[in-house]
């Protein structure tokens, strides 16, 4: 695919659990009383305070049978073959879906809130892949993966359980049990300085686009990401060691051995 080849699959990441909330009963109670959103601001740890009862305490997080970790673009290839099965996936949030038809589904807009998201694979920085969530996810309301889903912004990454629960007209619905948001994050920021960099790249501007992927790669990325980027930057930095160890000018040298330019994967 050319020098500055994009990787075709995520690298498994190392999963590590922080620690779960220990809810009070009178917090499950808002739960019941149909109240995530006055659930959610006391596990984010909002400054109101609702008296001892509503203490929130930290505690190490239950062990849990291991479950394969899977691609969410594998995954939507072929739904039907994970019907009912338990998949752990990482996933980057796109954004929340207000409206669709419940009839189709189990999943209703009363106990249900729905989620698109892109996957963990997706390089954000290729227009048609942003342009194109992977996935539309739904996460049953008033629990602790809804309250996580409820704050998300764009580009936040989590770590979910995910379970095929029925196919209708060749269409998978997805229920997601269980989120984790990641210490390893692809921010915007990250995403609009690599955006930067290609069209850097497509200009020949070598040594702009090298420093705008640097910029790309100072927050805690996930590990296949510092990977992709940091292949691409080095590229950049060989090419003008190149040109300036020749000392010819840049056009002669990319007529002579033009450098590929960054390809969406397939």
């Amino acid at each position: 695919m050319g020098a500055l080849k994009f990787l075709g699959e995520a690298v498994d990441e190392p999963r590590t659990r922080k620690s779960f909330p220990v809810v009070h009963p009178a917090l499950a109670m808002l739960h019941l009383l149909d109240l995530p959103l006055l659930a959610s601001l006391i596990i984010g740890g909002s400054s109101a305070d609702f008296g001892s009862t509503a203490a929130v305490m930290e505690a190490s997080a239950p062990r849990r049978a291991a479950v394969p970790a899977y691609a969410v673009t594998a995954l939507m290839r072929a739904p039907e073959k994970k019907l009912g099965e338990t998949l752990s996936m990482a996933v980057q949030f796109h954004g929340e879906v207000e409206n669709w038809n419940p009839f189709l589904s189990r999943f209703d807009p009363v106990e249900y809130r729905c989620v698109t998201v892109w996957a963990d694979e997706q390089w954000l920085w290729i227009k048609e892949e942003y342009d194109s969530p992977s996935a539309h996810f739904f996460v049953r309301r008033g629990t602790m993966a809804d309250a996580m889903m409820a704050g998300a912004k764009a580009h936040d990454r989590f770590l979910i359980d995910a379970v095929v629960r029925e196919m209708h007209a060749g269409k998978a619905w997805i229920e997601v049990t269980e989120v984790v948001r990641t210490e390893e994050q692809t921010p915007e920021g990250t995403v609009l300085h690599a955006i930067s960099a290609i069209k850097l790249i497509e200009r020949e501007g070598w040594a702009l686009a090298v420093s705008e992927l640097n910029r790309a790669l100072k927050p805690t990325l996930p590990g296949h990401v510092r990977r992709e980027l940091e292949q691409i930057r080095d590229r950049c930095q060989q090419t003008m060691d190149d040109l300036k160890a020749r000392r010819i000018p840049i056009g002669e040298a990319l007529r002579k051995a033009p450098l590929s330019r960054p390809k969406k994967r397939r």
